[in-house]
């Protein structure tokens, strides 16, 4: 995912005032706003409902976020602590698939809620550019959703192996998750794009 890696330059570079773009020549000043825009506070907001819902693990700030994407995909293959939270192995069959479904619709709704707050900052941009801020916000709630996914996928997959039922209008639901975490990540690039373009056409 091109974004994930424009957005870990972008992230440890969040933390300077003073951001050196071409060594010995250049300096860009970037001020540090206090207002949130609306989609860091909508993107933060689906971060801290994914980890109070158990869905995926807290925001651990930057430096989390940052470790998080080096570390890539084995980050994403911890112990799935959703499928024990709601007893994926001992519970009645119907009720997980119905809690699965149910939670999974809900972290969709909410990802294309913000995924819509990411398309008004591309059509109203000023100059064609977004925020920087607004990148990592997007693209922390991006990987936050993927986690989520997985854990709802692994959740599936151990009740469907003592499930004597019809699991697939679950997995239709995953796949819809899916989708939007597709159109999510396809959005996120168009972001770092216009903040990347913007950046090199300032240096």
């Amino acid at each position: 995912m091109r974004s994930v890696f424009v957005c870990v330059s972008l992230g440890l570079l969040a933390g300077c005032a003073t951001v050196s773009v071409v060594p010995g020549e250049t300096t860009v000043e970037a001020a540090l706003t206090k207002s949130q825009s609306e989609l860091r506070k909508s993107s933060d907001a689906y971060c801290d409902r994914l980890a109070e819902k158990g869905w995926a693990e807290a925001d651990k700030g930057l430096a989390g976020f940052a470790d998080l994407l080096i570390r890539g995909r084995s980050a994403l293959n911890e112990a799935p602590a959703y499928a024990s939270d709601i007893g994926a192995a001992t519970r009645a069959p119907v009720l997980v698939l119905a809690k699965i479904s149910a939670d999974s619709e809900a972290a969709r709704m909410g990802l294309d809620g913000v995924t819509d707050e990411a398309r008004e900052v591309l059509k109203n941009a000023k100059g064609g550019a977004s925020n920087r801020n607004d990148v990592i916000a997007y693209e922390r709630a991006l990987v936050r959703a993927q986690m989520a996914h997985r854990n709802f996928r692994d959740a599936l997959e151990m009740v469907s192996t003592r499930a004597d039922m019809d699991v697939s209008p679950v997995r239709a639901d995953l796949m819809k998750f899916s989708d939007s975490i597709d159109e999510a990540r396809r959005v996120a690039d168009r972001l770092a794009e216009r903040y990347t373009g913007d950046y090199d056409a300032a240096s």
